[in-house]
């Protein structure tokens, strides 16, 4: 009779098929983001907000193989990892431009970066455009390079996994644009 039950459960839960989608006050992503022919989970979720008054810029969620809270480990492993953004608000290339060299300042002002990074990084910076509400950009981070999509179509493919890797420490590493947005990126704040 047990078994009975729970095979009965896990037709359930198969006819049910795919969860919600996860989300943060009232806004959502995706639970998976598929990859070349694998499917990367959904670590953790998060708002991007700016000024005293909090506007909200960005909704992202950063895609792994496996579930994590250690921001070390998600950056060492060798993996796929994508970050997801969804504007909020609109961002002209001037906006894109000052977020990009202000993340830059903080994450690669005292030495921390590569100098052989820098032409791939202002590659990267005149190949974003500026975003209307609604549009997606994903950072997909793997051991070949950085690739963009802004609005699930290729803008930038940069061969240089260093530059990868500092795209996305710049979410979950030491100077995140804010500490709650890393937090929730690593699936350790609640809303």
């Amino acid at each position: 009779m047990k078994r009975r039950l729970a095979l009965l459960a896990l037709c359930g839960l198969l006819l049910a098929g795919p969860g919600r989608a996860a989300s943060i006050s009232g806004l959502s992503l995706p639970d998976t983001y598929p990859l070349a022919g694998q499917t990367l989970v959904l670590n953790g979720l998060g708002i991007r907000t700016l000024t005293i008054f909090k506007v909200k810029v960005y909704l992202a969620g950063l895609y792994v193989a496996q579930r994590s809270r250690d921001a070390r480990a998600i950056l060492a492993s060798p993996g796929p990892k994508v970050v997801l953004m969804q504007f909020l608000h609109k961002a002209s290339k001037e906006d894109v431009e000052k977020q990009y060299r202000e993340g830059e300042a903080k994450n690669c002002g005292h030495g921390e970066c590569n100098p052989s990074d820098k032409g791939d990084f202002e590659r990267l910076i005149a190949l974003t455009p500026g975003a209307a509400v609604g549009d997606t950009l994903a950072y997909v981070c793997t051991q070949r390079g950085l690739r963009v999509l802004f609005n699930n179509k290729p803008v930038a493919d940069i061969a240089n996994p260093d530059l990868a890797t500092r795209i996305l420490a710049g979410f979950i590493g030491n100077n995140p644009p804010s500490e709650d947005l890393k937090a929730r990126l690593l699936g350790v704040a609640a809303e």
